[in-house]
Order: C-alpha cells, then structure tokens, then sequence
C-alpha cells in the first residue's frame, strides 16, 4: 500500500487537483454570469391590460372641455406612419392579412391578431379598414381617400 506523502506530489494528484481547480473556477463562472443577468439585464415590458373608463368621467369631461363630433370614415392617428396598402379577407374559419408599409420604409404582410409594430397589434381586417390596438385603444386605419378627379365626358353613339 501506498502512502501520500505531503512533501511530492505524484501525477494522479496533479491531475486531480487541477480538475477540481477548474470545476470550482467553472462554477465561479457560472454564478458570477447568472446574477449578472439576473441584476443587470433589461426588464420585460408587460402588457397593458384594457382600460375601461368609468361612464361618468366621460360625460363630465364632455361639458367641461366641449364635445367634437367624430365621423366615422376618419382614421385615428397610429403615432407611426403606418399606410393601408392591401387587405386578404378571412374565409373559410381563417383569420385575414393586411398589406401594411411602416414610415414609408419597410412593407409588411401581417396575421390578424399579431403585432404590427411595438406596441400595435392589427385586432381586425376589413374589406374596406383594418382596426389597430395600441394599449388597449382601438384605432381604425381605412384606405387613403381618392382624390375626386373630373369624371369624363359621356360619348353618345349616333346611328
């Protein structure tokens, strides 16, 4: 039998010294990276439930600051230049698509019900508008108006 001796050290407890040395650094590591990430790392932004605002608040903000009727062929303001493009109205149990272009630099195909940009989310798709959800607001983009142009002449055939 074979007895340690503290003065020499032999190969196998070289190795497994620095094996154990490496473990423990390792696990340093790993515990120096987690609550790194745990105190340092950029929080979730969590959703914004929808508000209901209470019937009477309303009706008293209405005789303090005047009411502005609202058509309702106006769009609401999205923030972003966000510009209708095209609609794949649903059939057959399937959800639609708008054809959307964002600040005039990308175009987008998007799903009903999924996310336009941070923070819009397309809720509905129409024939003829597309209603957006930001923070729980709903916000109806409908297609540019055409400009009325002068309609032409009528042709009369004579026999």
């Amino acid at each position: 039998m074979q007895a340690f001796l503290f003065g020499r050290s032999g190969l196998s407890q070289t190795v497994v010294v620095s094996l154990l040395t490496l473990a423990a650094v390792a696990l340093l590591g790993m515990v120096l990276a987690y609550w790194t990430w745990a105190w340092f790392a950029p929080r979730a932004e969590p959703r914004v439930e929808t508000a209901v605002a209470p019937s009477g608040s309303v009706a008293s903000a209405s005789t303090i600051f005047g009411n502005v009727p609202r058509k309702q062929n106006t769009a609401a303001p999205t923030g972003i230049a966000i510009r209708l493009l095209g609609v794949v109205a649903a059939s057959g149990g399937r959800r639609g698509y708008a054809v959307v272009q964002l600040e005039a630099k990308e175009i987008l195909a998007v799903h009903e019900g999924h996310d336009v940009a941070r923070g819009i989310r397309l809720a509905e798709v129409h024939p003829d508008h597309v209603i957006l959800e930001r923070g729980g607001v709903r916000e109806t983009l409908a297609w540019p108006e055409k400009r009325a142009t002068a309609a032409p002449a009528a042709r009369t055939v004579k026999k």
